[in-house]
């Protein structure tokens, strides 16, 4: 059985009874997440933009969009809600190869809509484009300059909506086959607003592909020879452990990364380093001389000492170091042109240098994280950490999901509107009719 008849007939044969129940939890948790994310992400400009964009259309009115209060074509719904989730800088990713949830949860939604699907469709359906996903995406090529996470995420978004579209295992094959000729994205727009749209292009694209093999528009079902020649370019690598115990052994969706900062996922071990630091030792910013990180020549991206932009800054080591030493915490207000701009913020960051090692993996996540605070009186304190807290080394329980899903929705919603929709997520599986979540969800009250 070729690759791609192998991956169909999983995506076709596993319905919800068939997931394991540690995994449906995770799958919950991570769904608050990214509606989190995209309630926020629907306040930044990135969101208001794209949300214009599709305005402008007029399309039809099949689908609201999350956070928006406006209805549109499902495809548009689905590319404003993949903007909105990665604006909000809150996307979970298996590491190395950077593949995220924000290519699953933005897609499901609108077809919560459209195709009336129940709580436990929702959840197969995110499941089984997520792990199909992340199995392809299990070696990175982000050395090349490609940004894993839309490249990949594309063939889950493509796997996510076949799912819920019920389609064939010939069918599930030719959108993956479609999927692909749409794979795409470069770390050199990281700090943009094009590393967002190029992840949303990917969910929506993804959806094309499922709706165009729906009507039985055919693709490539030969995924070896694309991954072994075009995108690996390694005639010989083993392909088996992408099917290896698929759907028997653990599921790989466990192996995604959670975020807790709104911010690259690259600067989180450091912040949690630092965050350590202050926290053990009182530290304030006048007691701090200098800050030295270690990281890899992909992580290095963030080395942006004077960032242009609150996008850019984001993606600042010095900058959001320069926060954590003021503030003791680094959340979505610390990336404004204000904060930017603001002088105390730019001393800070004049503390922190970076250091990539260039021997380490070319990899997202790569070596070991190192930081070490100087202080005033010359004593240095060091840290290292080769994983972020939220890795599959130290998960997160439900009561952090929790608390991070009410820290991001607490601009959006009020507290008695956020319980809801917490609950309703919570016990998804047990909700029948969703049209209620998707009202509260699409007019955010």
């Amino acid at each position: 059985m070729s690759l791609s008849d192998e991956l169909a007939s999983f995506v076709v044969k596993t319905n919800f009874e068939d997931i394991p129940g540690e995994t449906v939890d995770f799958i919950k948790h991570l769904a608050s997440k990214i509606v989190a994310a995209m309630l926020y992400g629907a306040t930044t400009r990135a969101g208001r933009g794209s949300a214009e964009y599709v305005r402008a259309k007029n399309g039809p009115l099949e689908a609201g969009i999350i956070g928006a209060g406006m209805r549109c074509l499902a495809e548009d719904a689905v590319f404003v809600n993949g903007v909105t989730a990665h604006a909000a800088e809150l996307e979970d990713d298996q590491m190395p190869c950077a593949t995220s949830d924000i290519n699953i949860f933005p897609v499901i939604f609108p077809l919560i809509q459209t195709r009336g699907l129940t709580g436990k469709q929702v959840i197969a359906a995110s499941a089984v484009g997520l792990e199909v996903m992340n199995r392809i995406g299990l070696r990175s090529i982000s050395s090349q300059g490609i940004t894993d996470l839309p490249f990949f995420g594309v063939i889950g978004s493509a796997v996510t909506a076949a799912k819920a579209l019920q389609l064939t295992e010939a069918q599930v094959s030719w959108a993956m086959g479609l999927a692909l000729g749409r794979a795409g994205g470069y770390i050199v727009n990281f700090g943009t607003d094009a590393h967002f749209v190029e992840s949303a292009a990917a969910c929506r694209d993804g959806l094309m592909a499922a709706e165009l093999a729906r009507r039985d528009l055919t693709g490539t079902r030969n995924l070896e020879k694309w991954l072994r020649e075009d995108v690996w370019r390694d005639p010989g690598i083993d392909l088996g452990p992408i099917t290896a115990g698929l759907g028997r052994t653990r599921w790989r969706v466990h192996e995604t990364w959670v975020k807790k900062y709104p911010c690259c996922f690259l600067t989180h071990r450091h912040i949690d380093l630092m965050l350590e630091i202050l926290k053990e030792k009182g530290l304030t910013p006048e007691r701090i001389a200098k800050i030295e990180i270690d990281c890899g020549p992909v992580d290095s991206t963030c080395d942006r000492p004077s960032p242009l932009d609150p996008e850019d800054a984001r993606f600042s080591f010095q900058h959001i170091m320069a926060c954590l030493m003021l503030y003791g915490e680094i959340d979505s207000h610390h990336f404004t042109w204000d904060m930017v701009k603001n002088p105390e913020i730019a001393k800070e960051r004049g503390k922190v240098t970076v250091y990539e090692q260039g021997d380490w993996p070319k990899e997202f996540m790569s070596g070991t994280a190192r930081i070490a605070v100087t202080l005033a009186d010359g004593k240095v304190i060091e840290q290292t950490r080769p994983k972020a807290l939220g890795s599959p080394d130290e998960p997160l329980t439900e009561d952090r999901f929790r608390e991070l899903f009410f820290k991001y929705t607490r601009p959006v919603l009020s507290e008695k509107n956020a319980e809801w929709v917490w609950r309703a997520l919570i016990r998804l599986e047990e909700l029948d009719r969703l049209d209620e979540l998707a009202r509260r969800l699409i007019y955010p009250e």
